[in-house]
Parts: C-alpha cells; structure tokens; sequence
C-alpha cells in the first residue's frame, strides 16, 4: 500500500486510476468533516445548504433561472467566438493589426462603466446583456487567439511555402487547421471568464431574471445558506460545461492529445 502512496508525492510520477480515486475521496472525506467540525457563523453547513437549495428550487424556480442564464452565456459565446477568430485570423494581415492591437487592450475596461454605453446602443434588455456578455468575452478571447498566432514557429511558415503553398494556403493550413485544438483551449479558458462575469451583467439588468439576480437578492437579505447553495450549483454547472467543451474537444480532434504525456 505505501508503495502505491508513495509515487503521489513524487513529481511527474504516474499512478494507477484506483489510487487516484482513492486520494481524491480521502480529501473529499476530511475536507467534509473539517466543514462539519467548524463553528464559524460565515459559512454554514453542509446540511443547511442542502436545505437552502430544495427551497431555492421550490420557491424560487431555480431550475428556470439557471436554464436562462445558462443560455444567456451559451448564447453569447457562441457569437464572441466567431467575432474573436474573425479578427484574430484578420492579424496576419497588416493593415488589420492595430485592430486586432486595440481590442485586447479593451480587457481593462470595466463592464459596469460601458454599460451605459451598450444601454444607448441597445433596445432592450436581452440586447444588452448579450451586447455586455460578448464584448467581455471578445477582448479577452483575442487576445488569446492573437497571442497563438505570434507563436506559431517560423519553420513551419518556410516548410509550407517549400510545398508550394501561397500565403493564403499558409494561412490555413498553418494558423487555421493547424492550431484548432488550441482555439477549443481557448474556448474554454474564456468559457470560465464568461461564467464568472455572467452574475455582475445580470446584476445590471435584472428585468429578466436568472442566477444571478436571484444570488444578489439572497446576498442582500444575508441568507448566506442560500447563497452558498447558488454558489456550489454555479460551480457543478460551469465544471459540467467545461468538460463538455473537453469532450467535444476530444471527439473532432481526437489527435490533440497524442502528444501530451499525462
């Protein structure tokens, strides 16, 4: 037993699923009992937030406001994507550089002072959630997208063009084909960006409902189980979709991973 122990405290060692499970319980159990021994008035226990979270689905309709958020960050991913790899793949022209420059500079701005921006711009409340949503995913998945291109070794450029390929053929079969499994990384590193900033833009516009006015109205009142309760299922929700994303990665890119030691 200590034999199969010992290589999970050694670097870059390889173990066996079971163990791994095993560990991973383990954890789970003394962080559990950890939780249920404190006596701190901040965080309540396991058992109450289990209780905050039936009456959150009964009274609440939790089930619905997590379906219309989910869809409102679904909804707005999907349009950043093809924004963001529009003008990302538009870099490798010149002319098209400072663009491409002077959106990933736009991360630093903050939603709640452009929201006044995208009210004007927008006709209602649906529109300038999304509107919000996609700018605040765009700039930081351009910056990514950018930042993979300008990675991309020079001998791979001189190896397409000793095939013969143009520029435009370089272009994709280089950055396009070529580095695909890296945009569904990117993807879902922005995916979780998204998901955090899906609360704060709700809590701009609150006329439709979803998690997150429905998390700031318990925070408001300090129903603090509740909040837990919304918290842990935000949680599960954005793991769940980000192995999606994985899978999805795995299923039409299957190749990706062969390189990868772990």
């Amino acid at each position: 037993m200590l034999t199969q122990i010992k290589p999970l405290f050694i670097p870059n060692s390889r173990n066996n699923r079971s163990v791994i499970t095993l560990m991973i319980v383990l954890q789970v159990v003394v962080f559990l009992v950890i939780w249920f021994a404190s006596k701190s008035t901040i965080f309540p226990t396991p058992v109450e937030i289990i209780k905050a979270l039936g009456r959150l689905f009964q009274e609440q309709n939790l089930a619905y406001e997590l379906w219309t958020s989910t869809w409102l960050c679904i909804k707005a991913m999907g349009i950043a994507i093809v924004i963001s790899l529009l003008i990302a793949y538009a870099t490798v022209i010149p002319f098209f550089k400072p663009i491409g420059f002077l959106i990933s500079k736009g991360r630093f701005l903050t939603l709640v002072g452009l929201s006044f921006v995208f009210t004007q711009m927008t006709s209602g409340s649906s529109s300038l959630k999304t509107s919000l949503m996609v700018f605040g995913i765009t700039v930081f998945f351009v910056t990514a997208m950018v930042s993979i291109i300008q990675s991309v070794p020079k001998y791979e450029f001189y190896h397409a063009r000793t095939l013969r390929m143009n520029e435009w053929q370089v272009v994709w079969e280089i950055i396009v084909l070529g580095r695909l499994d890296q945009v569904f990384e990117v993807i879902r590193q922005t995916f979780a960006i998204s998901w955090t900033m899906l609360t704060l833009v709700e809590g701009i516009s609150r006329s439709e409902g979803g998690i997150g006015p429905l998390l700031l109205n318990q925070q408001k009142y300090l129903h603090l189980d509740a909040v837990f309760a919304i918290q842990f299922v935000i949680l599960l929700i954005g793991i769940l979709l980000d192995w999606g994303i994985g899978q999805m990665k795995e299923f039409f890119l299957p190749y990706s991973s062969l390189t990868v030691e772990k």
